[in-house]
């Protein structure tokens, strides 16, 4: 099976393309291997372009927002494909436009951001931002990502918080090191209005970005609907007697 998120090294690059040289169709590929037949057929166009040198992996490139929206509109517009789009523009992995056409969808934003060390290694937090950084991950729909980039933590930092919150609620979040051990909430009546307050605006500006979304394909679909409705079939004029 194909191996999710894999990276192929040359030399099985240039096995599944000589196979397919021998008569075998990608798809053949795909069912007895698991690797996409998209892949496949990608990795023959760049050998027969550029032979070897067009199978090695590439420098990796970072795509403005505005790009990466012009695609996304390209693939929601109709009329082509993730494997064309990808040649078109030189993308070198059909599975880059997907991710950006899904995070679109899912009113989720473009923008390229990049890893900082704190996202990796996490920081010092406070029960209160513990608590605030969890409400926005379950009101967004459990965005872990989203989490990482907005509140600078780690994946382990995010993904453990909830995990607490969910089976303990907001006291499993307090810091008990060398503290009581009672259980006792460490925030103040006012931290936790405004904490309840935070949630709910983080769940109502998730729920406005999916609307957007649906209002989006909603208008794409209107005028996919209006160009149809405009197509005059063709008819044969009645014979002369």
């Amino acid at each position: 099976m194909g191996r999710k998120g894999a990276r192929y090294s040359l030399e099985e690059k240039l096995y599944y393309i000589h196979l397919v040289e021998q008569g075998r169709t990608a798809g053949q590929i795909q069912r007895q291997t698991g690797i996409k037949d998209d892949q496949i057929k990608q990795w023959v166009e760049r050998y027969q372009a550029d032979g070897i040198e067009g199978l090695k992996r590439r420098q990796v490139r970072r795509y403005s927002s505005a790009f990466k929206q012009e695609i996304v509109d390209l693939y929601l517009a109709g009329n082509t494909s993730y494997p064309q789009l990808a040649r078109q523009f030189n993308i070198p992995n059909t599975s880059v436009i997907y991710q950006w056409v899904n995070l679109y969808t899912s009113g989720k934003s473009l923008k390229t951001t990049r890893r900082s060390r704190t996202m990796k290694t996490g920081r010092k937090t406070t029960q209160k931002e513990r608590i605030e950084i969890v409400q926005w991950v379950i009101a967004n729909d459990l965005d872990y990502s989203g989490a990482i980039q907005q509140f600078e933590v780690s994946y382990g930092q995010v993904y453990a918080w909830v995990k607490k919150f969910k089976q303990g609620g907001p006291e499993a979040l307090q810091d008990r090191r060398g503290k009581d051990k009672s259980g006792k909430s460490q925030l103040t009546d006012d931290e936790k209005q405004e904490l309840k307050i935070k949630a709910l605006e983080a769940r109502i500006a998730h729920l406005s970005k999916e609307n957007e979304v649906l209002k989006k394909l909603k208008e794409l679909e209107r005028k996919d609907a209006a160009q149809n409705s405009n197509i005059v079939p063709f008819k044969h004029s009645p014979k002369k007697p």
